[in-house]
């Protein structure tokens, strides 16, 4: 539970002057007519703070949000923070922020990326195809890969229902295909066992692996239980079987690596394709997973939520992590001698290309305290450094107990409200996110956290 006054002390962020200047100066851009039209750029902000507009943000205007980060790293530190935030504001449910990594290993090298990493993306993926994610941190590595259509990531979850009809052979062979791995008895996500009449499955992001009972081919009971002692527990109406691989391993994908790294041409039928895998040995190798992208992938994330608003945070960073992972794909690839049987730019969209990609939608910058932004922009947010005074206040409540979050990851040390600059460069002060007397008074986050308690 959250004390009302803590809710208060965010809430006044969103009812400042200049965050309203803001809001509605996004609820009027209109789709982009050229190169750099309806770009806007917000600068002054610390991390925190600029982490917390992005929660307000999405609360006010109900759009999801992409969120463009230079790398994995600045996606790790900054989902705890955002997930927090999110819930402290109410803004939006801290399991519907995600982020999408990009891979830990370089294509053309015959490594594959780390487990975790590809349960992470499958997991966003297929979030963002349902409409689960509220907000979604994109490494610019990650932005640039191909990926398939929507319904493609949407079907690689499989939602088992109470007194439905299920075909076990059927479903433990997606399963097969999408990460999981056959045991004799269930323990650790991604894992399943079949008995007779009973499934045991391990979804990733899941508290409790699920018992499927069934009587015939009819669900009877889904059950959660405990992986240690085994034994069952609540009854559930529904189970979510998540991906762990946001590629899952068909003939047909296999057929059209093969294909594209031997120079050989593999047609016809389904089944006949699937007869020539077999029959010729294809199977996955370490690093098969950077070559997905030949088998069919139109798409990148921005397709996936057409009507996401993207920012793009601390532009120049971006840049130039784009710049050196670029080079250092160019690199593998002539290192590898594959040559033109694959390309990076059939993996990957090309970094010229990305500003294109851009462009189809609406793209607001995110810098820091004294960022400069890097593209064309149609106005800029500068923040008052006479009102750059806040100390640290963050403490959150979960379950019965309250905790202060981090001071070094989320201190607010500046006014995390930004001043708006018009064209003729008439500035206005905004009004004080907490009142000075109450900060002073409470001191820092520690101190306010035993106040709470």
């Amino acid at each position: 539970m959250l004390l009302p006054f803590v809710r208060e002390i965010f809430a006044d962020a969103q009812k400042s002057a200049s965050f309203a200047r803001l809001l509605a100066r996004l609820k009027d851009q209109q789709p982009p007519s050229g190169e750099g039209a309806g770009r806007i750029s917000v600068s002054g902000l610390n991390p925190t703070a600029t982490l917390l507009h992005l929660a307000l943000l999405h609360g006010a205007l109900r759009k999801p949000l992409t969120v463009l980060v230079a790398n994995n790293r600045a996606a790790d530190e900054m989902l705890p923070v955002l997930r927090a935030l999110c819930e402290l504001t109410s803004m939006a449910d801290p399991a519907s922020v995600v982020q999408l990594p990009a891979y830990d290993v370089l294509p053309f090298e015959n490594l594959s990326p780390h487990p975790d990493i590809q349960e992470i993306r499958a997991s966003a993926l297929w979030k963002m195809s349902t409409g689960a994610a509220s907000m979604v941190i994109v490494p610019i590595a990650a932005a640039a890969m191909r990926l398939r259509y929507a319904e493609h990531y949407s079907g690689l979850a499989v939602t088992v229902r109470r007194e439905e009809s299920l075909d076990v052979e059927v479903l433990t062979a997606h399963l097969g295909t999408v990460g999981y791995a056959a045991t004799d008895v269930v323990e650790m996500p991604g894992e399943y066992a079949l008995r007779g009449g009973i499934l045991d499955v391990f979804s990733p992001e899941a508290e409790r692996p699920v018992r499927i009972e069934l009587f015939g081919d009819e669900v009877e009971s889904i059950r959660s239980f405990d992986p240690h002692s085994q034994r069952s527990h609540q009854q559930r109406e529904e189970g979510l079987l998540l991906p762990l691989t946001e590629t899952a391993v068909t003939p047909e994908v296999l057929a059209a690596i093969h294909t594209r790294l031997s120079g050989r041409r593999l047609a016809g039928t389904a089944e006949m394709v699937e007869q020539a895998v077999a029959a010729g040995g294809v199977s996955v190798f370490p690093g098969w997973e950077s070559y997905a992208a030949v088998a069919g992938a139109p798409q990148t994330v921005f397709g996936l939520q057409p009507e996401a608003m993207t920012f793009l945070h601390e532009p120049s960073a971006v840049s130039n992590d784009l710049e050196s992972w670029w080079q250092k794909v160019t690199e593998a690839h002539e290192r590898s001698n594959i040559g033109n049987l694959v390309r990076p730019a059939d993996l990957f969209v090309e970094p010229q290309e990305l500003p294109h990609r851009l462009a189809i939608g609406r793209v607001y910058q995110l810098n820091g305290i004294g960022g400069q932004p890097s593209f064309v922009e149609s106005f800029n947010e500068q923040i008052d450094d006479r009102s750059a005074r806040m100390g640290r206040l963050f403490a959150a409540a979960k379950d019965d107990r309250v905790a202060a979050l981090d001071a070094q990851t989320c201190r607010v040390a500046g006014d995390v409200g930004p001043r708006f600059v018009n064209e003729e460069h008439d500035a206005e002060r905004h009004a004080d996110f907490v009142d000075s007397q109450t900060v002073r008074s409470i001191g820092g986050a520690d101190e306010l956290a035993n106040r709470i308690g």
